[in-house]
């Protein structure tokens, strides 16, 4: 039967956490140069590393030159783990490599973005935003992709699970349908999750119950509703149906079936019916700039591993990282987002503008880089977003420039023309209206390169060249 309990409040059943104690921590993008992988002891290496191991064997991990870290998954003989990135490069730690997707093979604008491990061969699938499904080592059974049109109009795939004896896997998007393949489905969120016009809730993980074969899925502010599987709590429902701010990214069953982690964007990892083995805070193995992206439980130990997205590129930061419910949309003189949150400044720079009357809402944040590979560029933030900073400020990349209103507006950001009246996005020559500019692609690419999923790029007209020097990524 599917037990389905509300997106908001759980008024029947209270949250239970497990006895151990969970440790809040910051939440930015972190720079693996000084990032050291906790051992299944506890105790700190001198190795950087983008996975850190929680009673659980550390195997390695990605460079800090990697794409951005968007999914793991452990093997079933607790031998070692696959690490996935955005560009849908697999890592294999203590595990046997099947593959990954071809080099330049994922359209523009889409990322790889979930991993499963078939149980029955060995090896695993990967789904990627559109939908595209593809196994290695794993049969094919099935994918249902996107339309042409992108996330705005259509929901990406987030997340992909297996069934535990290997006959196929679920697809999971962001406005909750799953997708059964192989396998039968349980239910879903589709219908239920306002994804589009109205402040977009954004279904953001799948766990499948080892124990019923129904499974749990993750909101993106806290909320876990089960399918054909135990209600043993989630955020949402200990802060009584009130969104505390913090993203979920993801979430793991245990393998006795026993209960469930969820992840918070932060690092904070909070067990339901299951006992915590640690967290990134209290080994202080998270320098600014971290995002836990995933997590995977160790089969043996019962321990887990927990994935950052650690992409920092020469002193940038990914400045969307504390943004709930990012939702891409289409790029043109920059790159627009409907979202909710803070936005943070790229990297090092003086704040030149905050305001002009042309763009909707008036806001029109602009600040001059002081560093790094743009350095004299301007980035601007506009739209309906709150300013955050004061004109002449210095920023870094943890400052916060302003504060999304709420998901159901969009923000817009990208290359700004050095300050003038009126305030202009650097690609407004190259705009027609429905284009995509070069700028608007140049900054979604930086975005992209710094974990971020990009914009949407549009077919109305080619865009205008980039001048002479300007950095690509």
């Amino acid at each position: 039967m599917v037990n389905r309990f509300s997106l908001y409040a759980r008024c029947s059943v209270l949250a239970r956490r497990s006895s151990f104690v969970v440790l809040l921590f910051a939440f930015v993008v972190v720079s693996l140069g000084v990032l050291s992988p906790i051992t299944s002891e506890g105790a700190s290496t001198s190795s950087p590393s983008a996975v850190v191991a929680f009673d659980a064997p550390y195997e390695g991990a990605p460079t800090a030159t990697s794409p951005s870290v968007v999914a793991v998954v452990a093997t079933t003989d607790a031998k070692g783990y696959y690490v996935l990135r955005a560009d849908g490069t697999v890592d294999a730690y203590g595990a046997t490599n099947y593959g990954s997707l071809s080099v330049g093979s994922l359209p523009p604008g889409i990322t790889a973005t979930g991993i499963a491990l078939d149980s029955t061969t060995g090896g695993y699938w990967i789904v990627a935003s559109n939908g595209k499904v593809q196994g290695f080592n794993a049969p094919f059974h099935g994918e249902t992709l996107v339309p042409p049109g992108g996330w705005g109009q259509h929901p990406a795939a987030v997340a992909i699970a297996a069934a535990l004896d290997g006959s196929g896997y679920f697809v999971l998007r962001a406005n909750g349908a799953v997708y059964a393949y192989g396998v039968k489905g349980h239910g879903s969120l589709a219908g239920h999750l306002f994804y589009r016009t109205i402040a977009p809730v954004l279904a953001v993980a799948l766990a499948v119950d080892p124990t019923t074969g129904g499974y749990w899925i993750a909101t993106s502010t806290g909320d876990i509703v089960n399918f054909d599987a135990p209600n043993d709590g989630s955020p949402l429902a200990e802060a009584h149906g009130k969104y505390d701010g913090v993203p979920t990214s993801a979430i793991a069953a245990t393998t006795s079936g026993s209960g469930y982690y969820v992840l918070r964007a932060n690092g904070e990892v909070d067990g339901y019916g299951a006992a915590l083995h640690g967290s990134i805070k209290a080994s202080n193995a998270m320098p600014d700039g971290g995002l836990a992206s995933a997590i995977a439980v160790d089969p043996v130990t019962g321990g887990y591993y927990v994935a950052l997205d650690v992409t920092p590129l020469d002193g940038y930061l990914n400045p969307l990282r504390s943004l709930t419910s990012l939702l891409p949309q289409e790029i043109d003189q920059g790159v627009d987002y409907c979202a909710s949150g803070p936005i943070y400044a790229l990297g090092n720079g003086i704040v030149e503008n905050l305001f002009d009357p042309g763009w909707p809402s008036g806001v029109f944040i602009s600040y001059r880089l002081t560093s790094g590979p743009a350095k004299g560029r301007f980035v601007y933030v506009a739209e309906n977003v709150t300013p955050n900073v004061v004109i002449g400020e210095h920023v870094t990349a943890t400052t916060v420039v302003g504060v999304v209103h709420d998901a159901k507006t969009c923000l817009e950001t990208g290359w700004a023309d050095p300050p003038a009246s009126p305030e202009q996005a650097a690609g407004h020559l190259e705009y027609n209206g429905k284009n995509t500019t070069a700028y608007g692609l140049n900054f979604s690419s930086l975005l992209q390169a710094l974990g971020a999923r990009p914009g949407l790029p549009q077919p109305f007209g080619p865009p205008g060249p980039l001048p002479s020097g300007w950095p690509t990524w």
